[in-house]
């Protein structure tokens, strides 16, 4: 028997090669360093090579910021977010910046979420006759796929409106919603104000100046480009 010898040809492989950007990332001095990146850099990534460029002590507190003035908008990029996607949902004529400072809270709600919800702020969407504790819940929030309801009143302002109402909402997995009488929870009663899979939100910095906002602390949805 006779084996006949074939000739394996194989694919041509091209390599991957990432096209570096430079960015600026300013302090709070608002002095500024360029640095040459990789495209597919994270903002952790960011922030370890200046806290090494800079000769900084690593105390998991330092975070990169992405800074709107124009809407007086600023938010925690996080970790694992692509700096160069951040990037290119800005305008070419808006002033935008990346701030890298501390921020002592960046992992706090991992560590103690229950400082951030007072308990009765706190509950599952089902009834569970008290046999969980609202620490618990928040607990199971962080640990696995069930998660607390969030309620509470917050101010609102409807787009195109100048005035703010109390309005009380609810916090759940597929969404944030409304009660459009008092404090029910009765599916008639709620509707859907948004969902987070394709937004980011931000702090208020000038809510009182730039949308009459009745309190200096206040947040929004942006929707990603």
């Amino acid at each position: 028997m006779s084996l006949s010898a074939r000739r394996v040809t194989l694919p041509a492989i091209t390599p991957i090669v990432l096209q570096k950007r430079v960015i600026k990332v300013y302090s709070e001095d608002e002095t500024s360093r360029a640095l040459e990146v990789p495209s597919d850099i994270t903002a952790r990534d960011v922030c370890q090579l200046l806290i090494l460029k800079n000769h900084y002590i690593d105390d998991h507190s330092w975070t990169l910021f992405e800074h709107l003035p124009h809407i007086g908008l600023e938010r925690t990029i996080e970790d694992h977010e692509l700096v160069i996607e951040v990037l290119s949902n800005w305008g070419m004529e808006e002033e935008n910046k990346l701030y890298f400072r501390k921020n002592y809270a960046k992992y706090e709600f991992f560590k103690n979420p229950m400082y951030f919800f007072p308990e009765h702020m706190v509950s599952f969407a089902t009834e569970t006759n008290g046999e969980i504790s609202p620490t618990q819940i928040l607990q199971m929030f962080l640990s696995s796929s069930t998660y607390p309801e969030i309620h509470g009143f917050l101010h609102a302002k409807e787009q195109g409106k100048k005035s703010w109402k109390k309005i009380y909402f609810l916090l759940r997995r597929s969404g944030l919603y409304f009660s459009t009488k008092g404090t029910s929870k009765e599916p008639r009663h709620l509707q859907f104000f948004s969902e987070f899979g394709n937004s980011d939100i931000y702090m208020s910095l000038a809510g009182k100046k730039k949308h009459g906002a009745p309190t200096n602390y206040g947040f929004c949805f942006k929707v990603q480009a």
